[in-house]
């Protein structure tokens, strides 16, 4: 069995899921400042902005699974749409309602939506499924709630590229680091401290402290990052009843697939 089929039981599934939430409460995918909210388009990746341009027309019926605290969120509440933003962090949920009040918001796991079948015109799920214990039932339920006709929006970690190995083997001894206090202070005076100033630079000086510990703590971790390929995820889709309508590798650690559930005859 690959990495990428491994598969978790129900009860290490229920014990990821709540990891997973407890880290995304304490380190949520937080880094907005207030100029960035001015300017939310300009915080999209340029395969969502080309996605909501020409496949999420006015009245349509969104869900965004997996939102975090809001960037995507704000970016299409403020669009002529119904959006329904999921994510299965409370303290997320509180970010992104602060944002985006025209937005509503549901506390859920992506492995079993609280939607009927068939109920959205678009589903998003950006940077999402590969942090659940299980992806290809995530990704069987975001096509499930996809109306006949509809399109998907899905980025997940690319097998083919450096991030698989940063987090497999840099990550390794980070994330056995964190478990203690002293490991824990340790990062926070020694990597912690380095990689800010990395981002700090990178963002000609708009990086906040607390923004890149929450990049740090998403990138290195996370308790679950799974990462796929172009072919397995083509394969799903064919399983799900979905065509490949756009293909998308210019993220480098993400790769995006713009997907359309098949008429039915």
């Amino acid at each position: 069995m690959t990495y990428m089929e491994e598969r978790l039981d129900v009860a290490e599934r229920r014990t990821l899921q709540t990891r997973t939430a407890a880290h995304y409460d304490a380190f949520p995918f937080e880094f907005l400042t207030p100029q960035d909210e001015t300017s939310i388009r300009s915080l999209q990746p340029a395969p969502f902005l080309r996605f909501a341009d020409n496949y999420v027309r006015a009245g349509a019926r969104v869900a965004e699974i997996g939102c975090g605290p809001g960037r995507g969120t704000l970016f299409l509440a403020r669009r002529e749409i119904d959006v329904v933003a999921v994510d299965l962090s409370y303290r997320s949920l509180l970010l992104a309602r602060q944002r985006a009040s025209r937005a509503r918001f549901v506390l859920s796991t992506n492995l079993a939506l609280p939607f009927a079948g068939d109920h959205f015109d678009v589903v998003i799920s950006d940077g999402v499924i590969h942090h659940t214990p299980d992806p290809r039932l995530s990704f069987a339920e975001i096509s499930r709630i996809t109306k006949a006709g509809g399109c998907i929006y899905l980025g997940l970690y690319n097998r083919i590229g450096h991030y698989y190995y940063a987090y497999s083997y840099v990550g390794a001894p980070i994330r056995w680091l964190d478990r203690t206090r002293f490991g824990r202070m340790l990062l926070f005076v020694t990597i912690i401290p380095l990689y800010w100033l990395v981002h700090l630079v990178k963002s000609r000086g708009r990086r906040t402290w607390r923004g890149a510990v929450n990049f740090f703590y998403d990138y290195f971790v996370t308790p679950r990052a799974s990462f796929h390929t172009y072919e397995e995820v083509c394969r799903w889709a064919a399983q799900e009843d979905m065509e490949l309508i756009a293909y998308d590798p210019s993220l480098g650690n993400v790769h995006v697939f713009f997907l359309r559930k098949r008429l039915r005859a």
